[in-house]
């Protein structure tokens, strides 16, 4: 009798969570984004003649129904808990967790996609620049590279990137080896990126190789924005405590305006308007990824011009170069051609040029354009 109870018992229990979800996934409103992954989520398909044909409609449907299931960043987070804690399984999906802080795998190190990332250098270089340039070249090492070699998790050779890039990348553009000025707290817990007040040794490295660092007087304040959840954070489903976005300034930088060649308007080199309605609040420097943007400071003392080809690392490095020029350009080339540059700038002898590319990007430079 009691074996029976039991199994009734499991039984009811299992039917009221299957219909229990079943009826709060029909009745619950579905969400256009999702915070913790920050992207936008899948809404449900419009049902077309075409889409009926072409037989896209059931997989549509079927994302659907996993981007809007109930207590799904819940869910997701007790998986993770699982493999993590209880499985002791090494990773997630190449994401693990590792002194209260998350990484990604960066395996292995792929020699073509670094010598592409040379080739797309001195291209621009050859064709836009030439010896009359002061041009400088720097890589900025994912926060991996501070594991070392003392962990079961497997690491690109950086060593044998940085050789490659030394070998292929042109002997005129000179290279600044920022790796010491750097370490594991220079970056978000929850992000692949740098935080920008931890990067001042950098800004000063770069600064004396190129010869601004004279022009660079003001000190700098430190204010904080807000709470941060990288991307790591949303990618992996573990629940821990978010990082702060800090950033730097002083009356300068506060006086300098920013123009962006894609949306045509001008803005403040750290845009709170745009990173509060943004999903990835790491676009509070320089409005975020974005082709072509300008810092302009009318205030400076010199009629220098600093224009940087760069990923989303440039995004909170190149506003600490502001006090030093007149202006600064800078160029993503991720999702502006090269071959269209000379469109909208104009290239003379009075400017400074730097590439600063992160090993994430040099590692897989097809984006490159």
């Amino acid at each position: 009798m009691k074996e029976k109870v039991k199994n009734i018992f499991v039984i009811a229990v299992f039917l009221v969570i299957i219909f229990g979800f079943t009826i709060a996934n029909l009745i619950a409103k579905d969400n256009e984004t999702s915070n913790s992954e920050r992207r936008k989520l899948k809404q449900f398909p419009k049902i077309s003649a075409k889409n009926l044909f072409e037989g896209k409609i059931p997989d549509e449907i079927e994302e659907y129904a996993m981007d809007q299931f109930v207590l799904r960043d819940e869910i997701r987070s007790i998986k993770t808990f699982v493999k993590l804690d209880l499985l002791r399984q090494k990773d997630n999906n190449d994401l693990f967790y590792l002194n209260g802080s998350i990484y990604k795998m960066q395996y292995p190190l792929n020699k073509k996609s670094v010598e592409n990332t040379a080739e797309k250098i001195n291209a621009i270089y050859n064709k836009y620049l030439g010896s009359n340039f002061n041009v400088y070249y720097s890589i900025v090492p994912d926060k991996n590279y501070f594991l070392g070699k003392n962990t079961m998790y497997l690491n690109i050779d950086y060593k044998s990137l940085e050789e490659i890039m030394k070998e292929k990348v042109d002997k005129n553009i000179k290279y600044i080896d920022i790796k010491d000025n750097l370490c594991m707290n220079s970056y978000y817990k929850t992000d692949t990126h740098w935080k920008q007040q931890d990067i001042l040794e950098v800004r000063d490295k770069i600064a004396k190789e190129m010869n601004f660092k004279d022009r660079i007087n003001t000190d700098l304040i430190k204010k904080e924005y807000g709470e941060f959840y990288g991307t790591l954070y949303g990618q992996l489903g573990k629940k821990m405590k978010p990082d702060k976005i800090e950033y730097l300034t002083n009356s300068i930088l506060e006086e300098a305006t920013t123009y962006n060649y894609e949306t045509k308007k001008e803005s403040k080199i750290y845009d709170e308007q745009k990173a509060k309605k943004a999903m990835d609040k790491y676009d509070l420097f320089l409005s975020g990824s974005t082709p072509l943007i300008e810092i302009r400071n009318e205030s400076a003392t010199t009629q220098k011009e600093l224009i940087i080809f760069r990923d989303s690392f440039g995004s909170s490095l190149a506003p600490l170069f502001t006090e030093a020029y007149k202006k600064i350009i800078l160029i993503d080339t991720r999702y502006m051609p090269a071959d269209l540059i000379e469109e909208y700038i104009e290239f003379n002898d009075n400017q400074d040029v730097l590439f600063v590319y992160s090993t994430l990007l040099i590692n897989d430079s097809g984006v490159l354009k």
